[in-house]
């Protein structure tokens, strides 16, 4: 049995625990403040130097080296993200860990905590991450910004996956996401009274208009790619008035960042179009980007090795192809020097990723530390050779 397996194994309660504690404290994107303080307070314990702050509530702890001081190199970096997703339930607004952040934090943690303990390399090499608002697509970008990579050379990351996709005691060492773009319009027409109508522009028909024109925007169906309007209103108030103002918000997933690209510029134009054609105005308040993946060779061998020591060879999953979208792809994207992997880990996660009563087993906490702690001290202890492959792939 791996040694992290066993050390895993051995600290179960202690990961409960951990989880427990984070899953009771569901907090909105860039608002992770208990959870912060949490995560801050059990690494100090353990000897990480910890700063806290970055990106409004983000975290980046290192192992510290008394005798070298600063981060020396080569550098691993474990990351997660924290933030929970906002439901509506019985007619209120709760956050939810529905998209198993709580876990992943865990098992950062632990893996943290294990290599402290086992892995004497891992001191001025480590630099753990946690990152506030993943599900705004921010958040990644924001924590670049203020340097939680600078001096890393390698980061793994790694998500719970549903049960359609991968089953506890397998994991795949190459999660391809989705590139996703999602464009949030408002839309302005001019009020008047339900009987005079002529005098006025209605939104709600030129959101509905608007609508069935993002429908017609067809992807190539050789390519995975999805177009979705996915919210729209138009209008608040009285019966006898005509709405002056409305909202429409789409979606779009593809296999690549270019087809995403040339899908957003089909439906910007359509919705502007088919709005202006009823007389009003359609403004992009925001478009959200997901990049698709940028991983290295050498990398996805180093997590499947770390597969196979803690589930076996009949635990790994060469490769999921996921719908779902990651802004943890901003790191490799924005800094070229930094050679990463993602790690998709079978949960038995169901009903689904982002739905309320969203439930996993605890025993993938353990599995999924003890393959983090066994990637990093397989990098930290023996290195790794490089090996860029092209733009988008590296595969």
């Amino acid at each position: 049995m791996s040694v992290y397996l066993e050390a895993a194994v051995d600290m179960k309660d202690e990961i409960e625990e951990i989880w427990t504690a984070l899953h009771g404290m569901p907090e909105p994107p860039f608002q992770e403040t208990k959870t912060a303080g949490f995560i801050a307070y059990r690494l100090s314990e353990a000897g990480f130097d910890v700063k806290k702050g970055l990106a409004d509530t983000g975290i980046v702890a290192d192992l510290g080296d008394p005798a070298a001081g600063d981060l020396t190199g080569p550098v691993i970096a474990l990351r997660a993200d924290m933030d929970a997703m906002r439901h509506d339930i019985d007619g209120r607004e709760v956050w939810v860990h529905s998209c198993g952040h709580d876990a992943h934090s865990t098992i950062v943690i632990t893996a943290g905590l294990m290599l402290a303990r086992r892995c004497a390399g891992a001191r001025g090499r480590l630099r753990l991450i946690f990152q506030p608002g993943e599900e705004t697509g921010l958040g990644a970008g924001r924590m670049i910004e203020a340097g939680a990579v600078r001096g890393v050379d390698a980061l793994i990351g790694m998500h719970l996956r549903p049960v359609s996709e991968c089953r506890v005691g397998q994991a795949t060492p190459c999660l391809w996401h989705s590139a996703g773009r999602t464009l949030s319009y408002s839309v302005v027409g001019k009020p008047s009274h339900t009987g005079r109508p002529h005098l006025g522009i209605n939104v709600a028909d030129a959101v509905a208009m608007a609508t069935l024109a993002v429908n017609n925007v067809k992807p190539d169906p050789l390519r995975c790619a999805t177009v979705n309007v996915v919210a729209l209103s138009a209008g608040d108030g009285p019966g006898g008035v005509i709405p002056e103002r409305g909202s429409l918000t789409v979606n779009i997933r593809s296999e690549s960042d270019q087809i995403a690209d040339e899908l957003s510029s089909k439906v910007d134009g359509a919705v502007r179009a088919v709005v202006a054609a009823n007389g009003a105005e359609a403004g992009l308040k925001r478009e959200k980007q997901m990049p698709a993946p940028r991983y290295d060779e050498g990398m996805i061998a180093l997590a499947r090795r770390a597969i196979v020591s803690v589930l076996g060879e009949g635990g790994v999953v060469e490769k999921i192809t996921t719908p779902g979208s990651e802004d943890f792809h901003w790191y490799a994207r924005r800094t070229p020097r930094l050679h990463a992997a993602y790690i998709g880990l079978g949960a038995n996660f169901s009903p689904g990723l982002h739905h309320p009563d969203a439930s996993f087993d605890k025993k993938a906490l353990v599995y999924g530390a003890a393959i983090l702690a066994e990637a990093a001290a397989d990098f930290l202890n023996s290195g790794i050779s490089f090996e860029v492959g092209c733009e988008g792939r590296r595969m």
